[in-house]
Parts: C-alpha cells; structure tokens; sequence
C-alpha cells in the first residue's frame, strides 16, 4: 500500500500563511487601483478554499472513488483503491501503484508503450471528465500520471478536483468551438458569459461582442 500522512501542525501552519496573504491582498486592493480590477482577496479565498480541501484526507478519499466510479467501465483508466478502514482526515491509505510517469519517454519506448494511443487516450480522458462528467483531476502533472501494461492511464492524488456544472460545461464548449472556428467574439463572449455567472461582476458593455451584453 501506499500511506500518506499530514505532518504535525501543518493546518496551523496555513491558517497562518493565509492571515498574511489575506492582509496582503487587501493592501493591494486599497492601495494599487490598478489591481482592483483582479480583485487580490477573491484569488486568496479561492486558495485558501482549495488548500483547506487538500488536507481533509477523507475527502480525497472521496474523490478518488467517485473518479473511480466514473471510471469503472473503461479498461485504459485506472484508479487505485482507497483503504477505507485504514484512513482519517489525515491519513490516506491506498493501493500501491509500480508505473511509468507519462512524460518519462525512454522508458515508455523501451518498454513498447504506444505513445500515439497514450496520447488518444489522454486526450479522451481529459475530455470525458470535463464535458460529461463535470468533474475532473485538477492538478494532472507527470508525478501524478502514471503508464501501467496494456497502455493504461492511471491517475494519482485526488486532493484537487474540479467541477462544473452544466452551465459552465457550455459556456466552455462554446470557447472550444470559438477556438476551432477561429471565431474571436464567441470566445469573448463565453468568457465574459461564464463570469458573469460566476458572480465575478458585470462587465462594460463595450467588452462584449457588438458593444452589449446579451
């Protein structure tokens, strides 16, 4: 298996870093007119959201079986198991995994990996979690990707996710499809549209496509 442990003291820890990042924020906001518009204090609570849900263990325990469950009926993803019965808020125990990191090209090749089906099936991976599902692995670096036999994907550390409902879901297709399309105001607009609804605040109308909101 794999165990891991939060060390001693480490919530304390952040609550204090995040006191002084929130008394940063706010001078910045006061004093620099210029940064008003990215609204430091909102960035810092976004983190200290997230980092707060990192450290609860038995959340990422939670995620990990959802993604699994997701999952379950495709055999080029793999999710270890999580050991329930030997896991807290601040101890994790899962099943422990021996794989190749995705971006460790030397060995894939030696080891007759299909980089071209790796790459398909990355991409379907990614893709599935964000526009089916609406949640998805927030924090997929190599260390966190893992190559087992048979050219299966196999992810790790479920501490960050991500989520979105079915509003967000369109408004980022319609950025895809801008994208694709070469389309520049479809991509201001479902920007400007998805945080809108996200609450962050009206944009001038001159910001929008046509110089007005929908």
């Amino acid at each position: 298996v794999a165990v891991k442990i939060q060390r001693p003291g480490i919530p304390k820890t952040i609550g204090e870093d995040l006191g002084i990042l929130f008394q940063l924020a706010g001078l910045l906001e006061k004093y620099i007119e210029e940064l008003r518009l990215y609204r430091p204090t909102r960035i810092v609570e976004e983190f200290a959201r997230t980092i707060r849900k990192e450290i609860n263990f038995n959340l990422e325990a939670s995620h990990a079986e959802r993604f699994a469950r997701q999952f379950r009926g495709n055999p080029a993803v793999y999710v270890p198991r999580v050991f329930r019965h030997a896991s807290t808020e601040r101890l994790l125990t899962m099943e422990y995994i021996e794989g190749i990191k995705i971006n460790d090209i030397a060995l894939l090749e030696a080891q007759g990996c299909d980089r071209a089906l790796l790459a398909a099936r990355g991409t379907e991976l990614i893709l599935e979690q964000v526009f089916i599902h609406g949640f998805f692995h927030a924090d997929p670096h190599p260390a966190n990707m893992f190559v087992l036999p048979g050219n299966v994907i196999c992810t790790l550390d479920f501490g960050m996710m991500g989520h979105l409902d079915a509003r967000d879901r369109e408004h980022f297709t319609e950025v895809i499809m801008g994208y694709v399309s070469r389309d520049v105001p479809k991509i201001t607009g479902a920007v400007l549209a998805a945080a809108l609804a996200a609450g962050l605040g009206a944009a001038p109308a001159a910001a929008w496509p046509g110089g007005r909101r929908p």
